[in-house]
């Protein structure tokens, strides 16, 4: 078995509604499907994505890495052969991990669908058929965000994200209208994706314990761990960490440092599903929580994300994958929450079938270097 074609397609959807968070607003995807194809026409896909805000680098970007870098060295590799597969893209080029994810999602489906079976099955098999999904509140104004998140709970969902990191005061009686509209019957979880300091935080500590948040995600930014690591130990809130974590030597070190007390692993950003799974495995076996977070992903991305989850956490929390963010989707049948709960695709590989002709609609014409 071959990698004999390869190609990055770059595709963007509009949001249904802008997103902004603490260092940014997205209005469209930035993703780039990647396609495989063995020496016997099998073809797997596998979706990246990026936030040139948060990641540093943009869809452009993205797909020149894939392009001019990754499918040149894994053509003529066995799929199978993972381990080697991401030894070649790493000897290709340093870091760019979301872009080696679509390489590894795609390298995953095409593995699944040469042996006939659902992707979950390869993986160690699902410990659950469906799993709880949150819903996410981007920064906006108070009244609005308590109305949404009321109108959340009323849909059925029990665990809400909300994003801050603006100012500190305000985000607090934002979160303070939106528990008072949601009760304690729903976990709320916070993002401020490095947006605070430690001083305006450790001022506002009893205010923020009293709201009875799930965790406080990356409330500072990744270089200051010595920062994060006053807050594990002031807050009763738990301290979660998102953008210090690519690698499972990341994980290591936060751990040893005592920086946070909750790690967040995304597929995307840590490079795909091989190297999620050596995460969330060091987690499993030290005792830290882990939950997996997501990148505003379409079904392919979804998929992907449910068949990891459902076969590797022991104790799972509320995924944050499966929204329907888009107006529209590339799949022939769209991968859709019932309610808060995703449905474990059954099918072969990924689970889910591109809609060729709906990508090539929203392909992303980008300007030449």
């Amino acid at each position: 078995m071959q990698i004999v074609k390869a190609e990055a397609i770059p595709f963007r959807i509009p949001l249904k509604e802008s997103f902004s968070i603490a260092m940014g607003t997205m209005t469209h995807s930035n993703h780039v499907m990647v396609r495989l194809e063995d020496d016997k026409g099998r073809v797997g896909w596998g979706e990246t994505t990026t936030f040139h805000s948060v990641y540093g680098y943009d869809q452009k970007s993205l797909h020149n890495v894939l392009q001019d870098h990754l499918i040149p060295v894994v053509l003529g590799c066995d799929p199978r052969d993972l381990e080697r597969l991401h030894h070649r893209m790493d000897q290709a080029i340093p870091y760019n991990l979301m872009a080696k994810c679509g390489i590894d999602l795609a390298a995953h489906d095409l593995i699944a669908r040469a042996e006939e079976v659902p992707l979950h099955l390869l993986l160690g098999g699902k410990k659950r058929d469906r799993l709880s999904t949150i819903a996410v509140i981007g920064i906006t104004e108070n009244d609005q965000a308590s109305q949404k998140a009321l109108e959340l709970k009323r849909t059925g969902y029990r665990v809400i994200k909300v994003k801050i990191g603006l100012n500190v005061e305000k985000d607090l009686e934002r979160l303070s209208q939106i528990r008072s509209a949601v009760g304690n019957e729903v976990k709320i979880r916070v993002d401020a994706n490095q947006g605070y300091n430690l001083e305006s935080l450790l001022n506002s500590a009893r205010e923020l314990d009293e709201l009875e948040l799930e965790w406080l995600e990356q409330p500072l930014p990744a270089w200051d761990l010595d920062g994060l690591k006053t807050l594990t130990r002031r807050l009763e809130t738990p301290i979660a960490v998102d953008e210090n974590i690519y690698t499972l030597h990341d994980a290591q070190f936060i751990k040893s440092y005592g920086a946070a007390s909750v790690i967040n692993i995304k597929v995307v950003k840590c490079g795909g599903i091989y190297r999620a799974q050596r995460i969330a495995r060091f987690c499993e076996n030290e005792g830290l929580t882990w939950f997996m977070g997501g990148c505003l992903e379409t079904s392919p991305g979804n998929a992907a994300h449910c068949h990891f989850y459902a076969s590797t956490a022991s104790a799972p929390l509320a995924v944050e994958t499966g929204g329907s963010y888009y107006t529209d989707d590339i799949v022939k049948e769209p991968l859709i929450p019932e309610g808060e709960k995703i449905v474990v695709p059954e099918g072969v590989g990924l689970g889910v079938e591109i809609d060729e002709t709906k990508l090539e609609q929203y392909r992303a014409v980008l300007a030449k270097s």
